[in-house]
Order: structure tokens, then sequence, then C-alpha cells
């Protein structure tokens, strides 16, 4: 450790974090649109995890430690992975704004304006939504008192009886956010919102987010902040950001970096609080706006820097490379439960081959992110293709869904909802989920949201075959 805090070890990090700034600023323009775009929220939580985290952990000797191991024996190499991983990341998005044609007119591929009865509906389906998560956890915690449980904050009793709850129960919120924000995205092509309309939809996307935080997770609370308001962006995509907004949207990072601190039942209580906004509160006023900054930095928020230096120094050695089985086998086994999949999943494989045991609360569960994915499955060559390729299909998302319809518009949105997860996390489980919400709101769609024809109106919108036609 001595030999590791003497050294100069900031050359990597510090060139992460540099060019990474400068990429994200230019690449966004700080406009609305761009700012809630893949390549905006991947690029922040790149940089998160491989720049500004190894430029703190020097002052503070206790962060090398991870899960009983010291990596300060991989950090200058996951330090090095990182750079490689973000400046191929943004190399495969110069790239494709470099070779697609720029003065090309973005088209909505959806001429068909919106029934105007469709925003109210969609407020009505996210209402019910909400409405059907809290009745199964009702009925998962066995009374009404669960609901208290939940909201008072995560301990074991409560965990635990969301062990088997499939992923898209915990999602049905976001769904809803999803719901309203393809209507409105979709419907204001046409015809702006009202105020009332307007009123209505930040009232529901409001309510969405409270299930999501009863446990003071961000698992789903980001995706229903980042759909709502990319939801209602289409005519202001490219408008530059208010002074205000940056104002709002660093109160708003500041509060979720908070939450997981107080999501646990002992730490509310611990600070007099029971309810979350409470301990949120007390939280910043102990730690002050340095020290609330601090602990996301060097917390869990960005720990898949120790994940990724921990596996610098075990794959190839002590554990082999997964050579497609870290991408192509979790996609096959991962919508199948665990029980059914014909070999373990790579994560889980990581984890027992790591600490001997699979991800438990309160014990072992760390994620590795979407470079410690790459690199543990196709070591250093996958590493840099997989992180063009993201950064080419990240920079193609805004254009792609200025120009889409229908479902398109639907999954698109629902990418930058999942971007931060899916870069920082367990990249293909958190891409799972998004397809089973993906899925929800296809049904919702197609029973709810699409204007039925009658027998009548299609028939006399079908024009009578020609008489030639009739005869011979």
């Amino acid at each position: 450790m001595g030999d590791l805090l003497s050294s100069d070890y900031s050359v990597w990090p510090t060139l992460t974090l540099l060019i990474g700034a400068v990429a994200w600023v230019a690449g966004t323009g700080m406009r609305r649109g761009s700012v809630l775009s893949p390549y905006s929220l991947m690029l922040f939580i790149l940089v998160s995890i491989f720049g500004i985290r190894p430029l703190l952990m020097r002052d503070e000797p206790e962060s090398f430690g991870f899960y009983g191991y010291n990596i300060s024996t991989g950090f200058a190499d996951a330090t090095f992975l990182g750079f490689i991983g973000t400046m191929s990341f943004i190399a495969g998005a110069i790239f494709w704004r470099a070779v697609r044609a720029p003065k090309v007119t973005v088209k909505a591929a959806e001429s068909q304006p919106l029934p105007s009865w469709a925003p109210r509906r969609a407020a009505v389906i996210a209402w019910a939504l909400s409405a059907a998560w809290l009745v199964i956890m009702v009925i998962v915690g066995g009374s009404a008192g669960y609901l208290a449980q939940l909201f008072g904050g995560r301990s074991q009793d409560v965990v635990s009886k969301l062990e088997n709850i499939p992923a898209f129960v915990g999602a049905l919120p976001a769904v809803g956010c999803l719901v309203i924000a393809a209507v409105r995205f979709r419907y204001e092509r046409n015809h702006l919102y009202t105020r009332a309309q307007n009123l209505g939809y930040w009232l529901v996307a409001l309510a969405s987010i409270v299930p999501p935080s009863a446990l003071g997770t961000r698992r789903y609370l980001i995706p229903c902040l980042v759909i709502a308001v990319m939801g209602a962006l289409v005519n202001n995509w490219g408008k530059r950001l208010k002074v205000s907004w940056v104002a709002l949207g660093v109160a708003g990072f500041l509060a979720l970096a908070i939450v997981p601190f107080v999501r646990s039942a002992g730490s509310r209580t611990a600070r007099g609080e029971t309810d979350l906004i409470g301990s949120m509160v007390s939280y910043f006023q102990d730690e002050g706006l340095r020290g609330t900054l601090n602990n996301f930095f060097l917390s869990y928020d960005t720990e898949m820097f120790n994940y990724v230096a921990y596996l610098s120094q075990a794959m190839g050695d002590s554990i082999p490379f997964g050579w497609g089985r870290g991408i192509v086998g979790d996609i096959v086994s991962m919508p199948l439960p665990a029980s059914m999949a014909p070999f373990p999943r790579w994560s889980d494989y990581l984890l027992s081959q790591s600490f001997g045991t699979g991800c438990e609360y309160k014990a072992v569960c760390p994620v590795p992110s979407v470079v410690g994915i790459l690199f543990s499955d196709l070591a250093i060559p996958g590493l840099f293709v997989g992180m063009i390729l993201l950064g080419v299909a990240a920079a193609k998302f805004e254009r792609a869904i200025l120009a889409s319809g229908g479902a398109a518009t639907a999954g698109l949105l629902l990418a930058a909802g999942f971007a931060v997860a899916f870069a920082r996390g367990n990249s293909l489980a958190q891409a799972w989920i998004a397809v089973q919400c993906f899925v929800i709101w296809w049904m919702l769609d197609k029973l709810f949201l699409r204007e039925r024809v009658n027998a009548e109106k299609r028939a006399a919108n079908v024009s009578p075959l020609p008489a030639r036609l009739h005869q011979g």
C-alpha cells in the first residue's frame, strides 16, 4: 500500500476525467435532450467509476478494501482498463457522428396523430400500475402493515419477502412512466399538451416515483425520472439548459446520491427520522456537500472500479476468461430461472469463483460494470471493440428517437431510462428487466392505447375494385 500511495498512479484516471469531461460537454452541447441521452448518462458513470473514484482513493486507504481483499496490486491495471473502456466508448460515438450525414433532416416516422383521449387514458393506466404495485406488496407482506415496513427502510424481514418476486413487479411504476412518456412524446409532435394535461402528466410522474423509493433503491427510481423528463422534450430537444434546470439537476443528483445511505431502517432510526425525506435531509446536514459527494464517489456506487482491479489480477489466472459466456451465455440463460438455466450465469460464476458465494443481502454482492463484463469475458480486445460498439449505439440514440414512432419510441425511452444501470451494474440483467418492461408496455398499448376502427369505417375506407377486375 505504501508503494502505491507514494507512486504516481494518477495519470490514467486524470486523463479519463479530463477527456471524459470534454467529451461530455462537446457531445451534449448542454442541450436538454442530449443531457439525458444514453451517451451522456453512461459517460458520466464511466468517468465517475474510472476517473473520479481512483483519484479520491489515494487519500482514503480504507477504500482499497473489497469484501476482504486488498485491491492495491490491481489498482494501476484497473485505471488503465477503465481508460481503455471510456476512450473506446467516446471513440465509437465520435466515429458515428463523423460518418453519418449531418445535414439530413430528421423526420418523425409517425405521421398519424394520437387520438385526443390518449393522454388521459395513459394517465389512468399509470395510476393503475402504481396501485397494482401497492396491492401486490400487501399480498406479499400479508397485510397493509407491510407497506409501512417497506417505506420504513430496507431490513432482512422486508427483503426476505421480496426474494422470489419477479423483477417486473418492482418495475411496474417505471412502466407507468413509460406509458405516459411514450404517449406524450408521440402526441406532442402534432398537438401541445394543455396546462391541465401538463399538470396531470407531472402529478402522475411524481406519484410513480414513490413506490421505487420505498426501499431507497434507485434501480427503478432513475428510469422513472429519466423517462418522465425525456417524454416531455420532443419539441424542446435541442434547446439549451436553463440555469434553473442546472440547479434542479444538481439537487436531484445529490438526492439520488444520498438515497442508498438512508435506505436501511437502521440508518434512518439512527438519525431520529423514520421517513425517507427526513432521513435524507438529516444526512445532508450531517455530511455537508463535500461529504455527500465524497461518499458517493467512494461508496458501492463506484466500487465497480475495485471489482475490475480484482478481476485484472484474477482473469486468465485463477479465473478463466469467459470467451462469450459472459455475453452470449447470459443472453441465453437470463430469461430462465436460475434452477432451469443450462449453466450458471456469468455474473454468478464470477462471484462464486471470487468469493465462494453468490449475491446475498448484507453480504457479497458487487457488480463489475460493463467494462468488467467485457474484460472478464473477452479480455482487452473484447473490451476495446465492445465499448466502441456501445459508443456507436449511444451516439445513434438521438436521431433514432426523434425519428421514431410507436413501439420504437417506447423502446428508446426505456434504453435511456436503464442506461445508468446498464453501464454500472450487471448489464445483461438490467437489459432483461428492460425487456420485461417493454413487453408489459406493448400489451398495455395494444389493449388500451390503440384506436379501434370498426368494420363499417374500414369498409368505407376501402376503394371499390375496378370493374375490369370483376370481369372474366
